[in-house]
């Protein structure tokens, strides 16, 4: 177990306490505002634009899925015709019943009905038709005729098709994708977190660097003020002076980098937690709290146990697995001949009014010839029969469920690199962070023999036993090691972070909610 108690750039528990309440944009832009990493983490999660793009592509996934489904919705049909014919005869038959020269017809068809499919592969429809029809003809004898129809059909596949067919494949394959996009946005807000922070600790590495460099420009020019008086009264030599004047000189080039460095820092920061349009961007400045210290505390073999349990590239490798597994059952299930199981059953009905000299018995009107639906002496049609279907040699199925293993087990070795991946971060992150914990130890031991080393110098010059030049080189040696110091306590904050992130732990840590996001991107 590793046990820290370093200097920090921020105290993490006052940041966590912040993240209460989201900090809103309009408290930072356009002053110079003290902000906490939480706070920074929140507002980049609320204005950063790479991030509301990605948020709509879970949101577009589960749409995906809702469409997948909707191929189990019923289609519900209507139509309805009128039609008029005319048909001239010149059959004596019909003058027997009365001279006619020609049939005149009027027909009016009126079809409704619903069909539709099941997830296990099972087609079914049912559909009501009427028809009235008004005729001249001697050999219709009901004037007008009624005639309704009630058809029931459903097919049912016994191999091929049954629970594996193109729509329940194309559901779960969505579904599958839908988990996906949800661990790639989780990935996604996780990387974020981890640049932000990095961006904060590197803007309050930069802002120290800075006060580094103008206390050294101070002291250099402190010695400069000394040397003149010394040289007034004729202890030292101009050369003196003129080396006190150089130092001062190349201070205040390093402060100009310094602060440049800084300055593009902080618009480093500013672009991943602000608008950059929103007003008043330009003038605002954000400072990185004061150091502090904690305790860190993490386990190799428990951190690879976290990161292998909650990694979201291991989900996604996952969800890869399944999809192949889908897809090759799918096709396997596509090898199989076809055998499907029909059935239908059909009522009839007739009704309508008897022409004269006609001896019809039917009842009349449109009610009439439906009666018979509901009547155990009602006309029934029914039908049973199979249907197969067998390709040769059904070359096309065979090389696809061939295809199918191979991207499935490509898929399982993918799954295999990408856990071995995962340990491997997570073990150069553990690293990192004993790295970091030695390297603040060994700075902050250089800079406390630096200080105490220029301490000297200053006495021997004093003493008239020393230089400004030599001074300043000893001075330049002190700043090296603030610096040193600077950097590793940067470098420590960022291995916490990189070991928060490869253990996937960072947005918990956080106290970040992946579903609050998205509900953030939902556009509901």
């Amino acid at each position: 177990m590793i046990q820290i108690t370093l200097s920090l750039l921020i105290l993490v528990a006052s940041s966590l306490a912040s993240a209460q309440e989201p900090p809103v944009a309009a408290t930072y832009l356009g002053k110079e505002t003290k902000i906490a990493l939480q706070d920074a983490i929140l507002l980049a999660l609320r204005n950063n634009l790479n991030l509301q793009i990605e948020r709509t592509r879970p949101a577009i996934a589960s749409e995906a899925v809702a469409l997948a489904r909707g191929a189990y919705d019923p289609f519900l049909s209507f139509a309805h015709t009128f039609e008029h014919k005319e048909t001239p005869i010149a059959n004596p038959i019909q003058d027997v019943f009365g001279p006619i020269e020609q049939i005149d017809e009027d027909e009016w068809k009126t079809d409704g009905g619903f069909s539709g499919i099941l997830p296990s592969g099972i087609s079914y429809s049912s559909s009501y038709n009427v028809r009235r029809l008004q005729s001249n003809s001697n050999f219709t004898s009901l004037d007008p005729e009624w005639r309704s129809d009630w058809r029931s059909e459903i097919r049912l596949p016994l191999l091929k098709d049954l629970f594996e067919n193109e729509a329940s494949v194309t559901v779960k394959r969505s579904m599958i994708a839908e988990d996906s996009s949800y661990e790639e946005f989780r990935a996604r807000l996780r990387d974020e977190v981890r640049q932000v922070a990095d961006a904060y600790w590197d803007l309050a590495a930069a802002r120290a660097e800075l006060r580094v460099e103008e206390k050294s420009r101070q002291t250099a020019q402190n010695l400069l003020e000394q040397t003149r008086v010394r040289y007034e009264v004729g202890v030292v030599s101009k050369v003196s002076v003129t080396q006190a004047e150089a130092g001062v000189a190349e201070r205040d080039f390093r402060v100009i980098v310094a602060a440049n460095r800084s300055e593009n820092l902080q618009d480093v920061l500013l672009n991943l937690v602000l608008a950059p349009g929103a007003a008043g961007f330009a003038s605002t400045k954000l400072i990185p709290n004061d150091p502090a210290y904690i305790e860190y505390n993490v386990e190799l073999e428990s951190a690879i146990e976290k990161a292998l349990a909650q990694r979201a590239e291991l989900a996604a490798a996952q969800n890869q697995v399944e999809d192949a597994e889908v897809q090759l059952s799918f096709g396997e299930n596509q090898r199989l001949p076809s055998l499907d199981l029909l059935a239908s059953y059909r009522f009839s009905g007739l009704s309508g009014d008897a022409k004269p000299n006609q001896t019809a018995t039917v009842e009349s009107g449109f009610s009439s010839s439906n009666d018979s639906f509901f009547r155990n002496d009602g006309d029934r049609s029914w039908s049973l029969g199979g249907e197969v279907s067998i390709p040769l040699p059904n070359t096309s199925a065979r090389a696809l469920v061939v295809q199918r293993r191979i991207e499935l087990r490509r898929a399982r070795t993918n799954l295999r690199r990408v856990e071995q991946s995962v340990i491997l971060e997570v073990r150069g992150a553990v690293r990192a962070l004993r790295s970091a914990v030695d390297g603040v130890e060994a700075a902050e031991r250089n800079r406390l023999a630096r200080e105490e080393a220029l301490r000297a110098e200053q006495e021997k010059l004093r003493l008239g036993d020393s230089t400004p030049h030599d001074v300043l080189q000893f001075e330049d040696d002190l700043v090296d090691s603030e610096r040193q110091k600077i950097a590793a306590l940067r470098t420590y904050q960022n291995a916490i972070t990189g070991v928060e992130r490869n253990q996937g732990t960072l947005l918990e840590t956080r106290g970040i909610s992946v579903e609050d996001e998205l509900q953030r991107g939902s556009g509901r």
